[in-house]
């Protein structure tokens, strides 16, 4: 018996020939998808047997979007601290670190995952706060079952901070803040606590990567390094690059890091570089020409989300694919100003490389469509069983409504998604099998108790950590051209 038909729509498979099927039918049976087909066959085989049938008439049915990278909490603090950007690192590390109890990342990780599902995201990847904790497994843990509650997949990407160590965090327990210094070795025993208590877990919906915070951390540690800086690994570095293929081997999972220009040559000079089919590196904002050949011919995935410091300093997204490197598209996460929105995501990308490039005929809709399904599935080594519609993959699949007038008239459907379309109008979302979205109604959990207790959660948070300055708008955020604050709100915490 067949669990889910879904029958009258127009399937984008994203297999290997990129099938599209105009009044076509996908069949669902258990986590798995069962069938692809015309809707005429599919229809008289399984549809009066079917649990549930779905009319999909004026409707795309897509494998689920995937967001190869994002941080944990996140979510909590959307716009905050958007016009104090300069100091927007220290004040979310202040937060994320010492400031944000054990059930903050529960309630972070259903929050960032119902805004997934509400957006078509099947699949996301989470390093943990802004610059990565592995104090106490505890934290990535709790982000896990949130998202394991709302139905979403996630891959927690956990692992040290950089240098200098020890570093500190605080822990609330029995009703007291307890801060604690940890080694880089302690940090590296969080993370393998989190891959026994969370990789696989919730029927393979949480995974768990080993992801140091930066590739290389002796040099510039979010911005490209000169070259003349950039000359050579420290003893850390080299340190932590075998530590970290050490226990991804253990294991048996992937790594994720982060990179910029001047990284990638130097580590490519170490025999455990975090290169290869088993990482994948995002940003890669500034790096040369010798750099993108490193990545391509090392068959290292690379994932990039479009912001404005790629006007600065761009990740050449077009170049590396051209070397034939697999790029994914991301969105770094939702704070302060971004969305999980990777439609959004996708168009906005085109259009930085087609002004860096001044060439409009970059990134033509069909590539963006695989950089956000296949691609990306690809980018996290899970493209065996996620990223297309085919028989025997898991059943993560989205309906997006056309019946609508920006998305009308009824013709060349991935132009139309790609250059009209936003994640507000995907209508039906199935992971893993389950409907866990009808018509844009969450079934798995109750949508406002979510937004409620996270809102409350993290008004807690900020208070805790005096932290509503960060809320005043700039002084000359009415009827001015550039923003300006005339008083310096940022005060370093001791």
């Amino acid at each position: 018996m067949i669990d889910i038909l879904l029958i009258n729509g127009t399937v984008i498979t994203m297999d290997n020939s990129r099938r599209i099927i105009e009044n076509g039918a996908v069949a669902v049976k258990g986590d798995r998808i069962y069938e692809v087909g015309s809707a005429k066959e599919l229809k008289e085989k399984y549809e009066k047997g079917a649990k549930k049938v779905i009319d999909c008439y004026k409707k795309l049915i897509l494998p689920g979007f995937i967001d190869t990278h994002s941080h944990a909490g996140h979510c909590m603090f959307k716009s905050l601290a958007y016009d104090t950007s300069s100091y927007w690192m220290p004040i979310m590390m202040e937060l994320y670190h010492h400031n944000t109890t054990d059930e903050f990342w529960y309630k972070d990780g259903k929050l960032a995952a119902l805004e997934r599902l509400k957006f078509g995201v099947t699949c996301g990847v989470s390093m943990i706060s802004n610059a990565q904790r592995s104090d106490n497994a505890v934290f990535p843990v709790n982000h896990g079952k949130g998202y394991a509650e709302v139905g979403v997949r996630e891959v927690l990407a956990v692992g040290p901070s950089n240098p200098p160590f020890p570093r500190p965090f605080s822990r609330l327990l029995n009703g007291k803040w307890i801060k604690t210094e940890y080694t880089f070795d302690e940090l590296m025993d969080g993370t393998e606590e989190t891959i026994k208590q969370a990789n696989h877990m919730a029927d393979d919906l949480i995974r768990v990567f080993v992801a140091p915070f930066v590739m290389v951390t002796s040099v510039n540690q979010s911005n490209q390094t000169a070259p003349d800086v950039a000359a050579n690994l420290s003893k850390h570095d080299r340190y932590m690059t075998a530590k970290v293929r050490e226990m991804a081997k253990k294991y048996n999972t992937r790594i994720h890091t982060e990179a910029f220009g001047g990284m990638i040559r130097l580590a490519a000079t170490d025999e455990n570089a975090l290169l290869g089919p088993d990482v994948h590196v995002q940003h890669c904002r500034g790096i040369s020409t010798d750099e993108i050949r490193i990545l391509a011919e090392t068959k290292t995935h690379v994932s990039s989300s479009p912001s404005a410091a790629q006007i600065f300093n761009r990740c050449p997204v077009p170049e590396l694919m051209e070397f034939g490197a697999n790029v994914a598209i991301s969105t770094d996460g939702t704070s302060p100003g971004v969305s999980f929105d990777m439609l959004i995501a996708a168009k906005n990308t085109r259009m930085l490389h087609q002004g860096f490039l001044h060439n409009t005929y970059y990134l033509p809709q069909g590539k963006l469509l695989e950089m956000i399904t296949i691609d990306a599935a690809k980018a996290i080594g899970w493209d065996d069983e996620l990223g297309s519609i085919e028989v025997g993959k898991k059943a993560d699949i989205i309906t997006v409504n056309m019946n609508q007038p920006h998305l009308t008239p009824d013709f060349m459907p991935v132009h139309k998604l790609l250059i009209f379309g936003t994640g507000q109008d995907v209508d039906n979302t199935i992971i893993n099998g389950k409907l866990l979205m009808e018509n844009r109604r969450v079934l798995s959990v109750d949508e406002f108790d979510v937004i409620k207790e996270a809102e409350e959660e993290s008004l807690a948070t900020i208070d805790r950590a005096g932290a509503r300055k960060y809320m005043e708008p700039c002084d000359t955020f009415w009827g001015n051209t550039r923003a300006y604050v005339n008083e310096n709100r940022y005060e370093p915490v001791e």
